[in-house]
C-alpha cells in the first residue's frame, strides 16, 4: 500500500518513486505485475494525476516499469540473459565455497579478478 505524507518535506513524486522501488525490491511487485493507472493511483493517494506520471516515467526510465499505452504500466521482466547470469555467478561462488574459500577470500578472488579486466 502506498501512503503519502503531504507535509513531508520530500516532494510527492519522490515518496511514490521510492515507494514503489521497495515494493519491486521486496518482491511485493513481481515482473509483469500491473501498478495502478496514472488516474486510479492519484485518486487513491489524492495527488495530482501529473505527479503520478512523472513518478512512472521516472520508474520507467530506471528500467523498473514498461509503460504499454492503453494496456498500462508493468513491473519490467528482467531479460533472460540477466537472470542466467546471475544463476551462473552464483553456481561459481557455490563451487568456491564448497572448495573451501571463505567468504573474504571469494571477494578478494572477485576484486583480483575485476582488477584485471577493467585495468
Amino acid at each position: 500500500m502506498i501512503r503519502i505524507q503531504h507535509n513531508s518535506p520530500v516532494p510527492i513524486y519522490e515518496q511514490l518513486i521510492s515507494q514503489i522501488e521497495e515494493l519491486i525490491n521486496t518482491g511485493r511487485l513481481k515482473e509483469r505485475d500491473s501498478l495502478p493507472s496514472i488516474r486510479r493511483l492519484a485518486s487513491q493517494v489524492d495527488v495530482a494525476i501529473n505527479t503520478v506520471a512523472r513518478a512512472y516515467q521516472e520508474l520507467e526510465r530506471r528500467g523498473l516499469v514498461i509503460s504499454n499505452g492503453r494496456k498500462g504500466t508493468h513491473v519490467q521482466a528482467s531479460s533472460p540473459g540477466a537472470i542466467q547470469f546471475t544463476s551462473d555467478f552464483k553456481a561459481v561462488i557455490l563451487k568456491l565455497y564448497q572448495q573451501g574459500l571463505d567468504e573474504k577470500q571469494i571477494k578478494r578472488t572477485f576484486a583480483q579478478s575485476m582488477k584485471q579486466i577493467f585495468s
